[in-house]
Protein backbone atom coordinates (compact mmCIF):
# COMPACT_ATOMS: atom_id res chain seq x y z
CA UNK A 1 0.00 0.00 0.00
CA UNK A 2 2.95 2.45 0.19
CA UNK A 3 3.94 2.38 -3.75
CA UNK A 4 3.62 5.36 -6.06
CA UNK A 5 0.28 6.01 -7.62
CA UNK A 6 -1.93 4.20 -5.18
CA UNK A 7 -4.46 6.63 -5.64
CA UNK A 8 -4.49 5.94 -9.82
CA UNK A 9 -4.82 2.50 -9.39
CA UNK A 10 -8.26 2.76 -8.10
CA UNK A 11 -9.19 5.97 -9.18
CA UNK A 12 -8.56 4.15 -13.50
CA UNK A 13 -11.26 1.97 -13.40
CA UNK A 14 -13.93 3.80 -11.26
CA UNK A 15 -13.29 6.50 -13.73
CA UNK A 16 -14.32 3.91 -16.74
CA UNK A 17 -17.37 2.84 -14.71
CA UNK A 18 -18.18 6.95 -14.43
CA UNK A 19 -18.43 7.23 -18.42
CA UNK A 20 -21.49 5.38 -18.70
CA UNK A 21 -23.25 7.57 -16.77
CA UNK A 22 -22.14 10.50 -18.59
CA UNK A 23 -23.22 8.45 -22.32
CA UNK A 24 -26.35 7.29 -20.40
CA UNK A 25 -27.18 11.64 -19.60
CA UNK A 26 -26.07 12.40 -23.05
CA UNK A 27 -28.39 9.88 -24.90
CA UNK A 28 -31.32 10.63 -22.67
CA UNK A 29 -31.03 14.33 -22.89
CA UNK A 30 -30.98 14.16 -27.14
CA UNK A 31 -33.59 11.64 -26.55
CA UNK A 32 -35.60 14.39 -24.91
CA UNK A 33 -34.23 16.85 -27.30
CA UNK A 34 -36.49 15.31 -30.34
CA UNK A 35 -39.70 14.63 -28.17
CA UNK A 36 -39.46 18.95 -27.65
CA UNK A 37 -38.42 21.66 -24.99
CA UNK A 38 -40.75 20.88 -22.15
CA UNK A 39 -39.53 17.36 -22.23
CA UNK A 40 -35.94 18.44 -22.32
CA UNK A 41 -36.37 20.76 -19.57
CA UNK A 42 -38.79 18.17 -17.75
CA UNK A 43 -36.61 15.42 -17.45
CA UNK A 44 -33.91 17.30 -16.97
CA UNK A 45 -35.16 18.26 -13.50
CA UNK A 46 -34.94 14.76 -12.45
CA UNK A 47 -31.33 14.95 -11.88
CA UNK A 48 -31.98 17.27 -9.25
CA UNK A 49 -34.04 14.48 -7.21
CA UNK A 50 -31.34 12.38 -7.84
CA UNK A 51 -29.57 14.39 -5.76
CA UNK A 52 -31.58 14.13 -2.90
CA UNK A 53 -31.57 10.39 -3.80
CA UNK A 54 -27.77 10.16 -3.62
CA UNK A 55 -27.79 12.21 -0.51
CA UNK A 56 -29.89 8.93 0.87
CA UNK A 57 -27.63 6.66 -0.45
CA UNK A 58 -24.76 8.38 1.08
CA UNK A 59 -25.55 7.75 4.23
CA UNK A 60 -24.48 4.34 4.41
CA UNK A 61 -22.02 4.29 0.99
CA UNK A 62 -19.66 6.72 2.34
CA UNK A 63 -20.07 5.18 6.38
CA UNK A 64 -19.21 1.87 4.61
CA UNK A 65 -16.44 3.03 2.69
CA UNK A 66 -14.85 4.24 5.11
CA UNK A 67 -15.32 1.30 7.81
CA UNK A 68 -14.45 -1.14 5.28
CA UNK A 69 -11.57 0.96 4.06
CA UNK A 70 -10.39 1.13 7.13
CA UNK A 71 -10.80 -2.41 8.14
CA UNK A 72 -9.25 -3.40 5.00
CA UNK A 73 -5.92 -1.54 6.22
CA UNK A 74 -6.10 -3.63 9.34
CA UNK A 75 -6.83 -7.03 7.99
CA UNK A 76 -10.59 -7.51 9.77
CA UNK A 77 -12.42 -9.17 7.26
CA UNK A 78 -14.72 -10.84 9.56
CA UNK A 79 -15.97 -6.54 10.28
CA UNK A 80 -16.05 -5.97 6.50
CA UNK A 81 -18.45 -9.04 5.95
CA UNK A 82 -20.49 -7.69 8.61
CA UNK A 83 -21.02 -4.03 7.76
CA UNK A 84 -21.22 -4.74 4.47
CA UNK A 85 -24.40 -7.03 5.11
CA UNK A 86 -26.07 -4.60 7.49
CA UNK A 87 -25.90 -1.95 4.80
CA UNK A 88 -27.39 -4.11 2.22
CA UNK A 89 -30.45 -4.58 4.89
CA UNK A 90 -30.72 -0.86 5.91
CA UNK A 91 -30.49 0.13 2.01
CA UNK A 92 -32.99 -2.52 1.08
CA UNK A 93 -35.53 -1.08 3.57
CA UNK A 94 -35.03 2.42 2.80
CA UNK A 95 -35.13 2.67 -0.65
CA UNK A 96 -38.61 0.52 -0.80
CA UNK A 97 -39.95 3.23 1.93
CA UNK A 98 -39.00 5.86 -0.96
CA UNK A 99 -40.59 4.40 -3.55
CA UNK A 100 -43.58 3.18 -1.28
CA UNK A 101 -44.43 6.87 -0.36
CA UNK A 102 -43.76 8.72 -3.97
CA UNK A 103 -47.26 9.36 -5.27
CA UNK A 104 -47.49 11.53 -1.92
CA UNK A 105 -44.32 13.66 -2.35
CA UNK A 106 -43.31 13.59 -5.96
CA UNK A 107 -46.01 15.81 -7.76
CA UNK A 108 -44.92 18.01 -4.78
CA UNK A 109 -41.16 18.52 -5.50
CA UNK A 110 -42.00 18.82 -9.62
CA UNK A 111 -44.55 21.47 -8.65
CA UNK A 112 -41.51 23.90 -6.70
CA UNK A 113 -39.02 22.51 -9.14
CA UNK A 114 -40.20 23.70 -12.37
CA UNK A 115 -40.99 27.44 -11.05
CA UNK A 116 -44.62 27.47 -12.23
CA UNK A 117 -44.38 25.94 -15.92
CA UNK A 118 -47.19 23.93 -15.92
CA UNK A 119 -46.16 21.96 -18.94
CA UNK A 120 -42.57 21.05 -17.90
CA UNK A 121 -43.80 19.59 -14.27
CA UNK A 122 -46.30 17.52 -15.99
CA UNK A 123 -43.32 15.52 -18.01
CA UNK A 124 -41.16 15.53 -14.64
CA UNK A 125 -44.12 13.84 -13.32
CA UNK A 126 -44.08 11.67 -16.06
CA UNK A 127 -40.70 10.78 -15.93
CA UNK A 128 -40.29 10.66 -12.78
CA UNK A 129 -43.17 8.13 -11.86
CA UNK A 130 -41.70 5.45 -13.39
CA UNK A 131 -37.95 6.42 -12.82
CA UNK A 132 -38.33 6.22 -9.11
CA UNK A 133 -38.47 2.25 -9.48
CA UNK A 134 -34.97 2.30 -10.14
CA UNK A 135 -34.04 3.65 -6.70
CA UNK A 136 -34.08 -0.25 -4.82
CA UNK A 137 -31.57 -1.14 -7.88
CA UNK A 138 -29.71 2.08 -7.33
CA UNK A 139 -28.63 1.93 -3.63
CA UNK A 140 -28.19 -1.81 -3.83
CA UNK A 141 -25.30 -1.20 -6.82
CA UNK A 142 -23.96 1.60 -4.85
CA UNK A 143 -23.75 -0.26 -1.73
CA UNK A 144 -21.76 -3.00 -3.39
CA UNK A 145 -19.82 -1.45 -5.98
CA UNK A 146 -18.82 0.53 -2.36
CA UNK A 147 -17.57 -2.56 -0.73
CA UNK A 148 -15.91 -3.91 -3.70
CA UNK A 149 -14.16 -0.43 -4.25
CA UNK A 150 -12.92 -0.24 -0.40
CA UNK A 151 -10.85 -3.57 -0.98
CA UNK A 152 -9.23 -2.73 -3.69
CA UNK A 153 -11.51 -4.78 -6.53
CA UNK A 154 -12.68 -1.77 -8.58
CA UNK A 155 -13.23 -3.67 -12.03
CA UNK A 156 -16.67 -5.33 -11.23
CA UNK A 157 -18.54 -2.11 -10.34
CA UNK A 158 -17.02 -0.72 -13.78
CA UNK A 159 -18.52 -3.85 -15.37
CA UNK A 160 -21.86 -2.67 -13.60
CA UNK A 161 -21.74 0.46 -14.97
CA UNK A 162 -20.85 -0.39 -18.37
CA UNK A 163 -23.90 -2.84 -18.65
CA UNK A 164 -26.12 -0.57 -17.51
CA UNK A 165 -24.92 2.07 -19.97
CA UNK A 166 -25.25 -0.23 -22.74
CA UNK A 167 -29.13 -1.30 -21.61
CA UNK A 168 -30.30 2.65 -21.10
CA UNK A 169 -27.97 3.36 -24.71
CA UNK A 170 -30.69 1.23 -26.47
CA UNK A 171 -33.98 1.49 -24.19
CA UNK A 172 -33.84 5.06 -23.81
CA UNK A 173 -34.57 5.77 -27.24
CA UNK A 174 -35.81 2.82 -28.25
CA UNK A 175 -38.69 2.96 -25.96
CA UNK A 176 -38.83 6.62 -26.02
CA UNK A 177 -38.95 7.01 -29.71
CA UNK A 178 -40.30 3.71 -30.94
CA UNK A 179 -37.06 1.98 -32.64
CA UNK A 180 -36.38 -1.83 -32.85
CA UNK A 181 -40.01 -1.91 -33.08
CA UNK A 182 -41.32 -0.92 -29.30
CA UNK A 183 -44.21 1.09 -28.86
CA UNK A 184 -43.49 5.12 -29.01
CA UNK A 185 -43.44 5.67 -24.91
CA UNK A 186 -42.18 9.50 -24.96
CA UNK A 187 -40.97 10.37 -21.58
CA UNK A 188 -42.72 7.72 -19.90
CA UNK A 189 -40.54 5.40 -21.95
CA UNK A 190 -37.65 7.41 -20.64
CA UNK A 191 -38.37 6.58 -17.52
CA UNK A 192 -39.10 3.11 -17.67
CA UNK A 193 -35.90 2.36 -19.68
CA UNK A 194 -34.07 3.72 -16.74
CA UNK A 195 -35.23 1.51 -14.64
CA UNK A 196 -35.11 -1.50 -16.41
CA UNK A 197 -31.12 -0.68 -16.65
CA UNK A 198 -30.13 -0.14 -13.26
CA UNK A 199 -31.71 -3.58 -12.63
CA UNK A 200 -29.68 -4.98 -15.55
CA UNK A 201 -26.52 -3.50 -13.47
CA UNK A 202 -27.77 -5.38 -10.01
CA UNK A 203 -27.76 -8.42 -12.10
CA UNK A 204 -24.07 -8.78 -13.49
CA UNK A 205 -22.91 -8.97 -9.85
CA UNK A 206 -24.36 -11.91 -9.98
CA UNK A 207 -21.64 -13.59 -12.19
CA UNK A 208 -18.71 -11.62 -9.99
CA UNK A 209 -17.62 -13.52 -6.98
CA UNK A 210 -17.62 -10.73 -4.06
CA UNK A 211 -14.56 -10.50 -1.66
CA UNK A 212 -16.30 -11.67 1.43
CA UNK A 213 -19.72 -13.74 2.51
CA UNK A 214 -23.01 -11.95 1.23
CA UNK A 215 -25.53 -11.92 3.46
CA UNK A 216 -28.21 -9.72 4.94
CA UNK A 217 -27.54 -8.92 8.59
CA UNK A 218 -29.63 -7.42 11.09
CA UNK A 219 -28.64 -4.12 12.02
CA UNK A 220 -25.97 -3.66 15.13
CA UNK A 221 -23.62 -1.01 16.97
CA UNK A 222 -21.79 -1.72 13.44
CA UNK A 223 -24.63 0.03 11.81
CA UNK A 224 -24.42 2.29 14.33
CA UNK A 225 -20.80 3.02 13.74
CA UNK A 226 -21.51 3.28 10.03
CA UNK A 227 -24.24 6.17 10.44
CA UNK A 228 -21.94 8.18 12.56
CA UNK A 229 -19.30 8.22 9.51
CA UNK A 230 -21.91 8.80 6.58
CA UNK A 231 -24.70 11.17 8.59
CA UNK A 232 -21.94 14.21 7.91
CA UNK A 233 -21.93 12.89 4.01
CA UNK A 234 -25.46 12.89 3.60
CA UNK A 235 -26.10 15.83 5.02
CA UNK A 236 -23.71 17.09 3.47
CA UNK A 237 -25.53 16.12 0.11
CA UNK A 238 -28.81 17.34 1.67
CA UNK A 239 -27.30 20.69 2.16
CA UNK A 240 -26.10 20.34 -1.50
CA UNK A 241 -29.22 18.65 -3.28
CA UNK A 242 -30.82 22.09 -1.23
CA UNK A 243 -28.70 24.64 -2.54
CA UNK A 244 -28.81 23.50 -5.80
CA UNK A 245 -32.99 22.86 -5.58
CA UNK A 246 -32.42 26.49 -4.63
CA UNK A 247 -30.01 27.37 -7.66
CA UNK A 248 -32.13 25.48 -10.10
CA UNK A 249 -35.00 27.61 -8.84
CA UNK A 250 -33.27 30.96 -10.12
CA UNK A 251 -32.53 29.58 -13.62
CA UNK A 252 -35.82 28.13 -13.65
CA UNK A 253 -37.62 31.65 -13.32
CA UNK A 254 -34.96 33.14 -16.09
CA UNK A 255 -37.33 31.34 -18.81
CA UNK A 256 -37.56 27.89 -20.10
CA UNK A 257 -34.90 28.93 -22.51
CA UNK A 258 -32.37 28.98 -19.86
CA UNK A 259 -33.65 25.74 -18.32
CA UNK A 260 -33.31 23.46 -21.58
CA UNK A 261 -29.72 25.93 -21.90
CA UNK A 262 -28.84 24.64 -18.34
CA UNK A 263 -30.13 21.23 -18.79
CA UNK A 264 -27.78 20.93 -21.81
CA UNK A 265 -24.84 22.42 -20.48
CA UNK A 266 -24.82 20.22 -17.56
CA UNK A 267 -25.37 17.43 -18.88
CA UNK A 268 -22.08 17.77 -21.54
CA UNK A 269 -20.33 19.36 -18.50
CA UNK A 270 -21.00 16.10 -16.31
CA UNK A 271 -20.00 14.27 -19.40
CA UNK A 272 -16.39 15.77 -19.00
CA UNK A 273 -15.68 16.28 -15.26
CA UNK A 274 -17.22 12.83 -14.02
CA UNK A 275 -13.30 10.93 -13.50
CA UNK A 276 -12.36 13.81 -10.86
CA UNK A 277 -15.33 11.72 -8.71
CA UNK A 278 -13.54 8.78 -8.86
CA UNK A 279 -10.80 10.79 -7.65
CA UNK A 280 -12.64 11.25 -4.56
CA UNK A 281 -13.33 7.96 -3.73
CA UNK A 282 -9.96 6.39 -4.58
CA UNK A 283 -8.79 9.06 -2.38
CA UNK A 284 -10.77 7.93 0.41
CA UNK A 285 -10.23 4.21 0.36
CA UNK A 286 -6.56 5.09 0.37
CA UNK A 287 -6.39 7.18 3.03
CA UNK A 288 -8.80 4.70 4.67
CA UNK A 289 -6.13 2.13 4.22
CA UNK A 290 -3.22 3.94 5.52
CA UNK A 291 -5.23 4.90 8.79
CA UNK A 292 -6.75 1.27 9.69
CA UNK A 293 -2.95 0.18 9.66
CA UNK A 294 -2.11 3.13 11.28
CA UNK A 295 0.69 3.95 8.55
CA UNK A 296 0.02 7.59 8.31
CA UNK A 297 3.39 8.98 7.53
CA UNK A 298 2.70 8.61 3.96
CA UNK A 299 -0.70 10.71 3.95
CA UNK A 300 0.75 13.78 2.54
CA UNK A 301 1.84 11.61 -0.70
CA UNK A 302 -1.70 10.79 -1.40
CA UNK A 303 -2.97 14.24 -1.10
CA UNK A 304 -0.36 15.42 -3.70
CA UNK A 305 -1.21 12.57 -5.88
CA UNK A 306 -4.92 13.31 -5.36
CA UNK A 307 -4.60 16.68 -6.00
CA UNK A 308 -2.15 16.23 -8.78
CA UNK A 309 -4.86 14.18 -10.54
CA UNK A 310 -8.25 15.88 -9.80
CA UNK A 311 -6.02 19.64 -10.91
CA UNK A 312 -4.77 18.29 -13.84
CA UNK A 313 -7.78 17.06 -15.58
CA UNK A 314 -9.85 19.64 -14.67
CA UNK A 315 -7.46 21.65 -16.34
CA UNK A 316 -8.38 19.86 -19.40
CA UNK A 317 -11.97 19.65 -18.76
CA UNK A 318 -11.54 23.74 -18.37
CA UNK A 319 -10.09 23.55 -22.15
CA UNK A 320 -12.24 21.02 -23.48
CA UNK A 321 -15.47 22.88 -22.12
CA UNK A 322 -14.67 26.05 -23.91
CA UNK A 323 -13.58 24.69 -27.25
CA UNK A 324 -17.22 22.75 -27.66
CA UNK A 325 -19.13 25.69 -26.35
CA UNK A 326 -19.66 27.62 -29.78
CA UNK A 327 -21.01 23.85 -31.38
CA UNK A 328 -22.49 21.91 -28.47
CA UNK A 329 -25.81 24.03 -28.13
CA UNK A 330 -26.12 24.16 -32.12
CA UNK A 331 -25.98 20.08 -31.77
CA UNK A 332 -28.63 19.75 -29.29
CA UNK A 333 -31.39 22.26 -30.40
CA UNK A 334 -32.58 24.09 -33.06
CA UNK A 335 -33.51 27.56 -30.94
CA UNK A 336 -31.10 29.68 -31.36
CA UNK A 337 -31.40 31.94 -27.77
CA UNK A 338 -31.38 28.14 -26.28
CA UNK A 339 -27.94 27.29 -28.28
CA UNK A 340 -26.36 30.81 -27.34
CA UNK A 341 -27.30 30.22 -24.19
CA UNK A 342 -25.57 26.56 -23.45
CA UNK A 343 -22.49 28.58 -24.47
CA UNK A 344 -21.98 30.82 -21.70
CA UNK A 345 -23.25 28.16 -19.72
CA UNK A 346 -19.97 25.92 -20.27
CA UNK A 347 -17.39 28.87 -20.73
CA UNK A 348 -18.83 29.65 -16.84
CA UNK A 349 -18.45 26.38 -15.73
CA UNK A 350 -15.40 25.39 -17.49
CA UNK A 351 -14.02 28.24 -15.01
CA UNK A 352 -15.12 26.80 -11.92
CA UNK A 353 -13.50 23.20 -12.62
CA UNK A 354 -10.13 23.75 -11.34
CA UNK A 355 -11.64 24.60 -7.94
CA UNK A 356 -13.89 21.70 -7.99
CA UNK A 357 -11.16 19.40 -8.74
CA UNK A 358 -8.86 20.37 -6.07
CA UNK A 359 -11.86 20.32 -3.94
CA UNK A 360 -13.07 16.95 -4.55
CA UNK A 361 -9.35 15.48 -3.98
CA UNK A 362 -9.12 17.64 -0.34
CA UNK A 363 -12.38 15.92 0.29
CA UNK A 364 -11.80 12.42 -0.26
CA UNK A 365 -9.01 12.47 1.82
CA UNK A 366 -10.73 13.81 4.97
CA UNK A 367 -13.16 11.15 4.47
CA UNK A 368 -10.94 8.24 4.32
CA UNK A 369 -9.36 9.92 7.36
CA UNK A 370 -12.88 9.62 9.40
CA UNK A 371 -13.62 13.69 9.44
CA UNK A 372 -17.02 13.50 7.15
CA UNK A 373 -17.99 16.35 9.28
CA UNK A 374 -15.39 18.76 7.14
CA UNK A 375 -16.82 18.51 3.88
CA UNK A 376 -20.39 18.74 5.49
CA UNK A 377 -19.30 22.51 6.90
CA UNK A 378 -17.42 23.60 4.06
CA UNK A 379 -19.81 22.66 1.54
CA UNK A 380 -22.57 24.27 3.56
CA UNK A 381 -20.60 27.35 3.94
CA UNK A 382 -20.22 27.25 0.19
CA UNK A 383 -23.02 26.28 -1.78
CA UNK A 384 -25.89 28.14 0.51
CA UNK A 385 -23.85 31.57 0.61
CA UNK A 386 -21.76 31.76 -2.38
CA UNK A 387 -24.41 29.98 -4.90
CA UNK A 388 -27.98 29.40 -3.56
CA UNK A 389 -28.53 32.77 -1.77
CA UNK A 390 -25.84 35.01 -4.12
CA UNK A 391 -28.23 33.30 -7.44
CA UNK A 392 -31.37 34.22 -5.96
CA UNK A 393 -29.97 37.92 -4.60
CA UNK A 394 -28.74 38.37 -8.07
CA UNK A 395 -30.82 36.92 -11.03
CA UNK A 396 -33.58 39.26 -10.42
CA UNK A 397 -31.06 41.73 -11.26
CA UNK A 398 -29.12 40.29 -13.65
CA UNK A 399 -30.19 37.39 -15.34
CA UNK A 400 -29.41 34.05 -15.99
CA UNK A 401 -25.45 35.13 -16.65
CA UNK A 402 -25.40 36.09 -12.88
CA UNK A 403 -27.04 32.67 -11.78
CA UNK A 404 -24.40 30.97 -13.46
CA UNK A 405 -21.75 33.02 -12.52
CA UNK A 406 -22.21 31.50 -8.67
CA UNK A 407 -20.45 28.46 -9.79
CA UNK A 408 -17.43 30.08 -9.59
CA UNK A 409 -17.71 31.53 -6.60
CA UNK A 410 -18.85 28.06 -4.93
CA UNK A 411 -15.97 26.15 -6.28
CA UNK A 412 -13.16 28.34 -5.68
CA UNK A 413 -14.16 29.17 -1.96
CA UNK A 414 -14.85 25.93 -1.46
CA UNK A 415 -11.09 24.69 -2.23
CA UNK A 416 -9.40 27.70 -0.45
CA UNK A 417 -11.31 26.55 3.00
CA UNK A 418 -10.75 23.04 2.50
CA UNK A 419 -6.76 23.72 1.61
CA UNK A 420 -6.41 26.20 4.78
CA UNK A 421 -7.98 23.25 6.95
CA UNK A 422 -5.82 20.29 5.67
CA UNK A 423 -2.41 22.43 6.10
CA UNK A 424 -3.66 24.08 9.82
CA UNK A 425 -5.45 20.90 11.33
CA UNK A 426 -4.41 18.12 9.48
CA UNK A 427 -3.26 15.68 12.65
CA UNK A 428 -6.53 16.86 13.89
CA UNK A 429 -8.50 15.07 11.13
CA UNK A 430 -7.22 11.72 11.51
CA UNK A 431 -10.24 9.52 13.33
CA UNK A 432 -10.05 5.92 13.23
CA UNK A 433 -12.98 4.66 13.50
CA UNK A 434 -12.42 0.43 13.46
Amino acid sequence: MGSGGEVSRIAFPILLGMVPDSVISLIAMITASRIGTEALAGTGLASYLFMIINAVTSVFMVGLLVITSQAYGGNDLRLIERAFGETLTASVISSLAVVATSPLWLPIYTSLLSGGQELVNEVAVTYLSLRVFSIPALMLNSVIATLFRAVEKPWPPTYSSISIGVASSVLIPSLALGYLGLPRLGVSGMGLASTISQYVGLLVYVFLRPPVKVGFYTPSKITAKILAVGVPASAERFVGSAGHNIYINAVARSGVEALAAHNIGLSVENLIIGPVFAVNVAASAKTGHHVGSNNIGDLDRVVKEALKIGVVWMFIATLILVGLSPFVGKFFTDDREVAELVMVYLIMAAISEIGLGASQALYGVFRGAGSTWVPLAISSTTILIFRAALAQILQPIYGIYSVWFTQITDMYSRFLISYLIYVKLKSRLLVKVI
